[in-house]
């Protein structure tokens, strides 16, 4: 609950912000036709302002899908680096891909069709991929896990910017990865303790029929880790998992026109109503000076 409440508020007030800044670099995913293929713009029409702009969800998708699950960028850009990260990424993917087939299964108990291996196709599918999913994940992250604070401690490149907050969030997860795997190891081997917990929230503290396992040290300190992640993370720059569709599409990609009397417009006029307070004394933003008022006079001190 805390973690969608802190999303939400965290998504809010990206919504209330200012008009940010657009890049309006090309190549833009969203572009259609015989453009998209060399990076152009539709801006490169005769009076493009005119026509009816159309995007391609498709192209989106086909680029964002290997970003986020891939991380294509620091393939591209930092390939040892990714070695690393990848594993610790693709490890909490495959951890929200548990949860949500541990829910499937916990609705599916709860309506008298258990997750067992011995179930129907359907039931022993979830059973099975379940197992695979979890411990792909939680493999995967304690790998990456091991990997990232090796380069955050020895590798001066990233050492020389990282923060506090950096080594905590990644200890952090790392200490549920780690706390994760040894339950699968040690007691939950199947997920069915898990399963079970999911079990009891859905229905308000009930037991699944013919379930008597209790919860091991480990299960119990795994749901309460995993409970404190998943609060922690929409309160932090880990959020990125999610704010990065605004980043794309309010920055990045945006290149709808600022036309008369359209909500652009509208936004641009009140952005240069704020008076900023910039350190930097030859802008002269004191204040007391609207954007319009510091645009149009030159820096100060120049005669």
């Amino acid at each position: 609950m805390v973690f969608f409440l802190a999303a939400g508020l965290r998504v809010y007030r990206q919504w209330q912000l200012p008009l940010h800044l657009r890049w309006e670099l090309y190549p833009v995913k969203h572009e259609v036709g015989k453009k998209a293929d060399y990076g152009g713009s539709y801006m490169e029409e005769l009076n493009w302002w005119e026509k009816e702009k159309k995007n391609s969800l498709y192209n989106e998708l086909k680029f964002m899908i290997p970003e986020i699950l891939f991380l294509r960028g620091i393939w591209e850009e930092n390939r040892q680096l990714w070695k690393v990260s990848f594993p610790f990424h693709f490890g909490l993917y495959m951890l929200l891909a548990t949860l949500a087939l541990l829910f499937v299964g916990a609705v599916a108990m709860i309506f008298g069709a258990p997750i067992t291996a011995g179930g129907s196709t359907l039931r022993a599918l979830i059973y099975y991929l379940t197992i695979l999913a979890g411990f792909v994940g939680l493999t995967m992250g304690t790998v990456g896990g091991i990997g990232l604070i090796y380069r955050r401690v020895f590798d001066p490149a990233l050492k020389s910017y990282s923060s506090f907050a950096d080594y905590f969030n990644l200890a952090f997860l790392f200490l549920f990865f780690v706390a994760g795997l040894l339950a699968w190891l040690f007691h939950d081997h199947a997920f069915d303790g898990a399963r079970a917990y999911i079990y009891s929230l859905l229905t308000f503290g009930g037991q699944p029929e013919g379930y008597t396992s209790s919860r091991s040290f480990l299960g119990k300190g795994t749901i309460m880790i995993a409970s404190l992640v998943m609060a922690y993370i929409p309160m932090t720059h880990m959020s990125h998992m999610f704010m990065k569709y605004f980043m794309y599409h309010f920055v990045r990609w945006e290149d709808k026109p600022n036309l008369k009397g359209s909500r652009i417009e509208a936004s641009i006029l009140k952005n240069l109503g704020f008076k900023p307070t910039w350190a930097a004394g030859h802008i002269g933003a004191d204040g007391e000076k609207t954007w319009v008022d510091i645009a149009t006079s030159g820096p100060k001190g120049s005669k």
